[in-house]
């Protein structure tokens, strides 16, 4: 999934924050690519080659009925088995209604009703290799912080780090700064958001992934540049995270409220 960017950032900026809606997206994303071959409405599951040259083994017509600390858990026929996450290549199986249903809520500003959706499909699906699955495990400690229960935060946050180690690393360093400036940690929050955005802005492709971390990490500048009394700068950075890097929803929420507050101020950006 990527992006190409056509025109100067900073032309972007200026005409974006004259509008500054959620719905505005300067960039056209590319869909997510689609699922190997599979029978219509099933889960599949391909299985790493066994060895040099040997095919990759697929299951296919299976359910994935959740997670087992690392093992997905797959119904065949009558029977239930449990594949080692480090032995598979790659699974298929649709986002739960309940991910569309707290992505509505997300947009509405809800986070109180998104919040239990999201747990309810990490508890069952974090570390599963797919992108729901791992953004479901990602969103809820960003739920918990706009909801200012940051001890469920910090749990989140760790409980991502852990289910998809090895994979979440930028990720796990955005909700960090996210939980070090709920903590009051200025310092801290910008330390580790300018260490997660470096070279994003010159980036010439980004994945839906990158985004979601990019648009964290652009937020929290933001509220450091707040704190610091630098206002245009956090207009800024908070108009990046709504027209730019726009793929957590519930961040680029929070982004556009602080973006409504500071314009009743008169604030511009730089």
């Amino acid at each position: 999934m990527n992006l190409r960017s056509t025109f100067p950032f900073r032309q972007l900026l200026s005409a974006t924050v004259a509008v500054l809606t959620l719905t505005a997206a300067p960039f056209a994303f590319a869909q997510t690519p689609a699922a190997p071959a599979a029978p219509t409405g099933s889960d599949y599951v391909v299985m790493k080659p066994t060895g040099p040259g040997a095919p990759a083994s697929v299951k296919q017509g299976v359910l994935i009925t959740g997670m087992q600390g690392s093992r997905v858990m797959v119904k065949e026929g009558a029977g239930e088995a449990g594949y080692e996450v480090a032995g598979i290549q790659e699974v298929g199986k649709a986002a739960p209604p309940e991910f569309a249903q707290a992505q509505q809520l997300i947009e509405a500003g809800d986070f109180a009703k998104a919040a239990p959706l999201i747990k309810g499909i990490a508890d069952k699906f974090k570390g599963l290799p797919i992108y729901w699955a791992q953004d479901s495990t990602n969103m809820l400690g960003s739920l918990y912080l706009n909801l200012d229960k940051v001890s469920e935060a910090e749990a989140a946050i760790s409980s991502y780090e852990t289910a998809y180690r090895g994979t979440a690393t930028s990720g796990a360093s955005a909700a960090k700064a996210r939980l070090a400036a709920a903590k009051g940690r200025f310092a801290e929050a910008k330390a580790l958001a300018s260490s997660v955005v470096a070279g994003a802005l010159s980036r010439k492709t980004v994945t839906r992934a990158e985004s979601q971390i990019f648009g964290q990490g652009y937020f929290v500048l933001g509220q450091c540049a707040e704190n610091e009394g630098k206002l245009p700068e956090a207009m800024e950075n908070y108009a990046r995270t709504v027209a730019v890097f726009y793929h957590e929803r519930s961040v680029v929420a929070q982004a556009q409220k602080r973006i409504d507050e500071l314009r009743k101020k008169g604030v511009t950006t730089p």
